[in-house]
């Protein structure tokens, strides 16, 4: 199989700018929204990734003046889910600098973001001397029918997913007593409307160890499943949350690589962090989602694609709107609540033990 850059135009990917880079399969709708809201925040240079898209993502990139295309086919899986790629081209390129790593369904937003270019934000983080950032992945969906909506070319996405979940819980995540001592502060994230298709928060933020290892044991025998078991296993194996964390702010340095799409090798977290708005409620996610389950191409071969699958079913055709939710109109929303910011870091600070963000509670604060 070949990986290979293909753009014709004259971008460097070393220099002082940050650059994005983005592995890409089939995201024509959702591209030109992720590029003007990443240009908007002052940046300026894209590496993509395209994994053998078939709908035009290929051309449009190469159209792209400030892309950097590189294309393969090769198993997006047996390139752990696309990390290999990425590190692949930090290694060939002696990258240095800033870097945020995003995937194309994900809006980048931090702390006063409308009024403080990239640049500067990055710039405080270098101060502080941070050199990785802890983002929450935050859910966004629309009014009424999410599945029926259709992503257009028009307007800012979150015109039309302006709703969020208010309800989140943050806290270490649940470590069993014979895990050997790590110096890695790993945070989990709870809530979200995907916790509300497969579970309930109050439950969830009741599991510990013992659920974990218990559905860790999959791990085990997953690989070598038949994939046509693989709707049968999931109907049966306990549910897992699905990761809702990523650290996409990273200072890349000779030696750093992403260990996966959720971590890196960086350790020096920033005093604040930011949120990656996700926009993957809306008609595609059905297609997805199963797409996902069938090609058995991701993580445990789909099985919490499976799991999703089968809660998008039980949920039919309801809104996932609900009391907690609030509509986004900028980053101080985000703010209020303590989704972005300081708040969370008191975790890793020493200062509390989980932080639990409520409408109401952000509401009576600012009344």
């Amino acid at each position: 199989m070949t990986f290979a850059r293909i753009d014709r135009q004259s971008i460097s990917l070393t220099g002082p700018e940050p650059r994005v880079i983005t592995p890409v399969r089939d995201e024509l709708a959702l591209l030109p929204h992720f590029l003007r809201h990443h240009r908007q925040l002052g940046l300026a240079h894209f590496i993509m990734i395209d994994n053998g898209s078939v709908d035009g993502t290929t051309q449009y990139l190469l159209e792209q003046p400030d892309c950097a295309v590189f294309y393969t086919e090769e198993s997006f899986r047996d390139a752990a889910f696309g990390m290999d790629w990425v590190n692949r081209i930090l290694a060939d390129e002696r990258y240095e600098g800033w870097l945020i790593y995003l995937d194309a369904d994900e809006h980048l937003a931090y702390r006063a973001m409308e009024s403080t270019p990239i640049a500067a934000f990055l710039a405080h983080l270098g101060e502080e001397g941070a050199d990785t950032v802890f983002g929450a992945m935050i859910d966004m969906y629309p009014d009424g029918d999410f599945l029926g909506l259709r992503v257009t070319g028009d307007g800012p996405l979150h015109a039309s997913m302006p709703w969020f979940d208010a309800d989140y819980v943050f806290r270490p995540w649940p470590r069993r007593p014979w895990d050997p001592p790590t110096t890695e502060f790993r945070l989990q994230v709870l809530g979200g409307p995907r916790c509300r298709l497969l579970s309930r928060l109050k439950i969830e933020r009741r599991r510990g160890f013992v659920h974990y290892t218990i559905a860790n044991q999959v791990d085990r025998f997953v690989d070598a499943a038949p994939l046509a078991w693989m709707p049968v296993i999931a109907r049966v194996w306990p549910v897992e949350m699905p990761a809702q964390h990523k650290k996409p702010i990273n200072y890349v340095r000779p030696g750093f690589r992403y260990t996966n799409s959720h971590s890196c090798t960086n350790a020096a977290l920033a005093g604040e962090t930011v949120a990656l708005l996700h926009f993957k409620f809306c008609h595609e996610l059905q297609q997805r989602v199963r797409m996902a389950a069938t090609e058995g191409n991701h993580y445990r071969r789909g099985l919490s694609y499976h799991q999703l699958d089968a809660g998008l079913r039980r949920w039919g055709d309801r809104p996932l709107t609900y009391p907690g939710s609030r509509r986004y109109g900028s980053s101080a929303d985000l703010e209020r609540l303590g989704l972005i910011g300081s708040a969370v870091a008191a975790l890793w600070q020493g200062g509390a033990r989980e932080v639990v963000t409520t409408a109401e509670r952000a509401d009576a604060r600012h009344a």
